[in-house]
């Protein structure tokens, strides 16, 4: 029985590094899972995925152009219409900010104007349900009316 002894004990140490392992391969997988999981940082590490937010949004707007104002005098200005150098851009309210300006105003015009018209219609068909079901109903003069308590 002596060679007996050493062979089961490699199979019951074999049977029991199998269930450990396993039970690892679970806790490495539910751990891969919850690490790949965005929600796992953001409940773990609030604020520094705050500060990434802050980080890409600012490094995703665009710089504002460098722009030189100069002050010349007339042959400087007609110099430099000649060379092609020269830019004129005015500034303030154009034709595109109207057009926008009035792009959203009708659409703030329509969409209060469904909302009012669905209203509405759901207001006159809650009225013919109410009158449809208050004529439906029987009278009660026409039922005999018992009484709840014994003579």
């Amino acid at each position: 029985m002596a060679a007996d002894d050493p062979a089961e004990e490699i199979s019951r140490r074999m049977a029991e590094l199998r269930r450990e392992l396993s039970s690892d391969v679970r806790a490495a997988s539910r751990s891969a899972r919850a690490m790949t999981d965005w929600r796992f940082y953001v409940r773990r590490f609030p604020w520094a995925v705050a500060g990434l937010a802050v980080l890409a949004g600012y490094m995703l707007v665009p710089r504002k152009k460098e722009v030189k104002v100069i002050s010349p005098d007339p042959d400087t200005l007609a110099e430099l219409i000649k060379k092609k150098q020269l830019r004129v851009e005015t500034a303030g309210y154009t034709k595109e900010t109207q057009s926008l300006m009035k792009s959203l105003l009708l659409m703030g015009i329509t969409w209060a104007a469904k909302t009012g018209m669905n209203y509405m219609g759901e207001r006159v068909r809650t009225a013919a349900a109410h009158q449809g079901q208050e004529s439906s109903q029987p009278t009660p003069a026409s039922e005999p009316r018992s009484q709840p308590w014994p003579k």
